[in-house]
């Protein structure tokens, strides 16, 4: 069992026949995703099963403020779980001093600030150490030094601002001081032969940490880790460095130049299963923006970096974040972009220098997994893409044929959201659109050239977008059309409309399915259209391409 992913997926298995056979069941958590827990009868009968000989002392979630007393008359007991209570210290009288064979100690969730130095020390048999979320724990005794044995330490969002000697610690394997205080590299960070994780950031923005270096010997000591999380930080690493831990899978962190990232790319190009890699500048801004977009495993955002030239993507990339990068002016100067076949979602925002997003057409797969497009605050960009793109070649077999979602705000210059008619057609999936703060923004879908050179005024053309759920348009004060003048979009799934500020907008391009008695009904799913409670006048003004069309409608208007 070598790889870290090997062993989740034995875990996995492990969980998933225990459910099978009703020893465990899911709980539904829409927080964390599903969880497991032990069935109520069956964690009875496990506990009375060894009552006789109890090994586990279990008082999880008791709203205890006390240690209770039979921790000292347990002298077999091998599990201690005392998490989610309140309890506030560990008297000498209650000091876990008969539990010799205590394996395992969870004290997490509790409202402890000290521990005493005496408490650990009959416990040399410990192995697991669950401290965390003691939001007031501010010191360890030195008695930890001495668990030989222990193989896991967690101390997440505690007030520790050090911890004592890990040197002693061979054993060590998981080590957890996300969202501490602490102010220096733990000393005998580096003689954790064993570690295969090491948790060392931040928790949020809000939180206190002052290491901005981990010794290069230090890191190449842990030639075991599988997994480096130290994101949200001020830590600065090496390309060179991370790039010699060999059997590292999961790396989140950061790199202050691009260049660093280049070196890694050649060390390891595509060992890692899972990272969040921040490349340039390390703001708050980043960490806030992206944390939503942490139930993907592979996510590199680029903060105030030159990102043109040799490439610094790596190929299997899931989410693309790109802020105030200025030297980048379309996609295709991303050097490694063709090679990712995988991208998932793409962010770019504050790039002065973006012209467009795509100069010309690129590897067929990238543009036909992407699901999530956000375009902010480009005050060049003027298009998606280049003119002579769409008119000297067709969009590659299923180009976008995956795009979910379309953001675009304060893009002052763009004049049309998608640029002909032609590459609407292969927005096959797309459910949403937002457009926002577009001052130059006349059309959401342009009208392709041989269209307006068309005779034949009274054809209505049908744009079918099946699985569109909601528009939205703000503050778009030249926005003339949605669609061409002589289209309608059809849409059985639309539930949405949220118009605002749009005052040259003078049509809505909704398909109304007719009636046997010739008059327009509304659109199946449509339920509500959002209006500013200022535009009452404006939206009495629209012209219908059926007389009757704004009766119908009417109904579900609403001004907010």
């Amino acid at each position: 069992m070598e790889t870290r992913h090997a062993m989740k997926d034995e875990g996995c298995d492990i969980l998933r026949k225990l459910e099978d056979n009703s020893l465990l069941e899911v709980i539904k958590d829409g927080r964390k995703g599903d969880c497991v827990r032990m069935h109520d009868l069956i964690r009875d009968m496990a506990l009375d099963i060894t009552r006789m000989r109890p090994r586990f002392l279990v008082e999880a979630g008791k709203a205890l403020k006390e240690l209770p007393e039979r921790v000292n008359c347990a002298e077999g007991v091998e599990t201690v779980s005392l998490m989610h209570n309140y309890i506030e210290e560990i008297p000498s009288s209650l000091a876990f001093s008969t539990c010799i064979r205590l394996t395992t100690l969870l004290l997490a969730h509790n409202k402890l600030s000290t521990i005493p130095e005496f408490v650990f020390e009959h416990m040399q048999e410990l192995k697991v150490l669950d401290l965390s979320f003691n939001l007031w724990l501010s010191s360890l005794p030195n008695s930890v030094s001495k668990l030989v044995k222990l193989t896991t330490l967690l101390l997440e969002s505690t007030s520790l601002e050090k911890v004592p000697s890990l040197s002693g610690l061979g054993s060590l394997k998981k080590l957890n001081l996300r969202g501490t205080k602490i102010k220096e590299v733990p000393e005998g960070l580096g003689m954790l032969k064993n570690l295969k994780c090491l948790f060392l950031c931040r928790s949020n923005p809000s939180d206190i940490l002052e290491i901005d270096e981990i010794a290069d010997a230090v890191l190449l000591n842990l030639s075991k880790l599988q997994e480096l999380i130290v994101d949200n930080s001020r830590i600065k690493l090496k390309g060179n460095v991370v790039g010699r831990l060999k059997k590292l899978e999961v790396f989140h962190g950061w790199f202050p130049t691009a260049n660093e990232m280049r070196i890694l790319l050649k060390c390891q190009p595509n060992r890692l299963s899972d990272y969040f890699i921040n490349v340039g500048s390390n703001s708050n801004v980043t960490y806030t923006v992206t944390a939503e977009l942490r139930r993907y495993k592979k996510i590199m955002v680029f903060e105030e970096t030159s990102i043109v030239g040799e490439n610094t993507l790596l190929p299997s990339v899931q989410v693309l974040c790109i802020e105030a990068c200025h030297d980048i002016r379309s996609l295709n100067e991303f050097s490694g972009i063709k090679d990712a076949t995988d991208l998932r979602e793409c962010w770019i925002w504050n790039c002065d220098g973006m012209e467009c997003v795509l100069s010309s057409w690129i590897n067929n797969t990238v543009i036909q997994t992407l699901e999530y497009l956000l375009l902010y605050n480009l005050h060049k960009l003027d298009r998606l893409f280049e003119a002579n793109v769409m008119v000297t070649s067709s969009p590659p077999l299923k180009a976008f044929s995956s795009l979910k979602v379309v953001w675009i705000v304060e893009c002052k210059k763009i004049k049309k959201l998608f640029p002909s008619w032609k590459l609407a057609e292969y927005l096959q999936s797309l459910e949403r659109i937002y457009v926002y703060g577009c001052e130059e923004m006349e059309e959401i879908i342009g009208s392709d050239p041989e269209e307006e050179g068309e005779e034949g005024g009274d054809i209505i053309k049908e744009l079918i977008l099946p699985k569109l759920k909601e528009l939205k348009l703000w503050k778009l004060p030249a926005l003339k059309s949605i669609c061409s003048r002589r289209a309608v979009m059809v849409r059985d799934s639309l539930g949405s409309i949220t118009i605002s500020d749009c005052k040259g907008l003078r049509r809505i391009p909704l398909y109304l399915p007719l009636l046997d008695n010739a008059q327009p009904s509304p659109p199946p799913s449509l339920m509500i259209i959002n209006i500013y409670r200022g535009e009452q006048e404006w939206w009495e003004s629209l012209e219908w391409d059926h007389p009757n069309a704004k009766d119908v409608l009417q109904p579900m208007v609403q001004f907010y």
